[in-house]
């Protein structure tokens, strides 16, 4: 025990107290590291929750037209159906995008050397400024690190088989989750509140609403923007005699960046455009302005037709949910928080809402 005395007021701190406050140090910090540990496996987990929820109208549908009514088996069809349409997805795109990656990569060093002999602007702009040698310079740059690139490939390989074994995990949980989730979720409302219960399933349905809507809302969005997406590119590759972009490809990876919302499209009109750029510098401005125009007309027609049952969300605030859900889980993230914004309004609704009929009837007594 210490004192300490100024203008006559003593200040007393008992070794007790020093040592509880340095215990509760310890446990908050104890406490971070354990979060911080366990962060991952809960991000997995809140993914298949959230998958569970989205794949649940089919689920439910399905077990409706079996004659057994077997969740099990109706889940199972579900699953199924919907894993083969994304291998049967990924397995066209993937082998011709990562191929054409791999050429246009491998071939910008040649590109670089052959601007300085092109006719176009690009080409008159480097000759009138003379930069031919830094052009060069940079093109032979590019292609010794290029070629040493061999030293990140383990980590590369690594890395996608983490990302493997999470999305291996995420598939197990979700379909555990399908299966027994109506079990669990009867459990819990037997021992929920009978006064609360009503109106507790009410919000919670609201939410179930809002996740399903946004989520085949978002994907059917993403499927058309792709779809003519990829006709575009079919009409004018052929109108501009380029062969070497592969419209399919292209066309996927408008499908899956459209899945982020506010910014995803954008990210994936620059992709095209790059791509196109280094095939056809006509094709590449005439993609550019291709986009620009879809995008509005997305904005201004599809988009809100689609999602007219969505979260009622202001634009601010959907900006704020893309990006703290990129910051917590990338695409997949980016994809989810948004529903995940709208079911806490209604959260933060509903808390309002009772706060309000609570007060009323005081009021009414005063």
């Amino acid at each position: 025990m210490f004192n300490m005395k100024k203008n006559s007021n003593e200040l007393t701190i008992s070794n007790r107290t020093i040592m509880r406050l340095i215990a509760f140090v310890l446990g908050a910090i104890l406490i971070v590291e354990f979060f911080e540990s366990i962060a991952h496996p809960l991000t997995l987990i809140f993914m298949s929750f959230f998958l569970a929820l989205a794949l649940n109208p089919a689920v439910a549908g399905v077990s409706k037209r079996l004659k057994s009514k077997s969740r099990t088996r109706a889940t199972a069809i579900a699953y199924v159906s919907v894993v083969t349409v994304l291998v049967a997805f990924l397995s066209l795109i993937l082998p011709s995008l990562i191929s054409q990656t791999t050429d246009f990569l491998s071939d910008i060093p040649q590109t670089l050397r052959d601007l300085r002999e092109d006719d176009g602007v690009i080409g008159s702009v480097i000759r009138d400024n003379n930069l031919e040698e830094q052009v060069g310079q940079l093109a032979n740059r590019y292609a010794q690190d290029f070629s040493s690139s061999g030293t990140q490939a383990v980590s590369l390989a690594s890395r996608i088989i983490s990302n493997l074994i999470s999305i291996i995990t995420v598939m197990i949980l979700t379909f555990m989750m399908l299966i027994e989730g109506p079990r669990w979720l009867k459990a819990f409302w037997s021992q929920f509140p009978k006064d609360k219960r009503k109106r507790t399933k009410e919000v919670v349905h609201e939410m179930y609403l809002v996740v399903t809507n946004y989520v085949y809302g978002q994907v059917v969005v993403a499927a058309i923007g792709a779809g003519f997406a990829i006709a575009t590119l079919f009409i004018m590759t052929a109108i501009f005699d380029v062969s070497t972009v592969n419209a399919i490809a292209l066309g996927g990876v408008v499908f899956l960046f459209s899945l982020i919302p506010m910014f995803g499209a954008s990210i994936a009109a620059l992709i095209v455009v790059l791509f196109s750029l280094f095939a056809s510098v006509p094709l590449a401005v005439f993609m550019a302005v291709y986009f620009i125009v879809y995008q509005q007309i997305e904005n201004a027609t599809i988009q809100p037709y689609i999602q007219s049952k969505g979260n009622e969300l202001t634009p601010m605030l959907v900006f704020i949910a893309a990006i703290l859900g990129v910051g917590f889980g990338g695409i997949l993230g980016a994809f989810i928080a948004i529903p995940v914004a709208g079911c806490l309004k209604i959260l933060a609704d509903d808390y309002f809402e009772a706060r309000e009929s609570q007060s009323a009837p005081n009021e009414k007594n005063k």
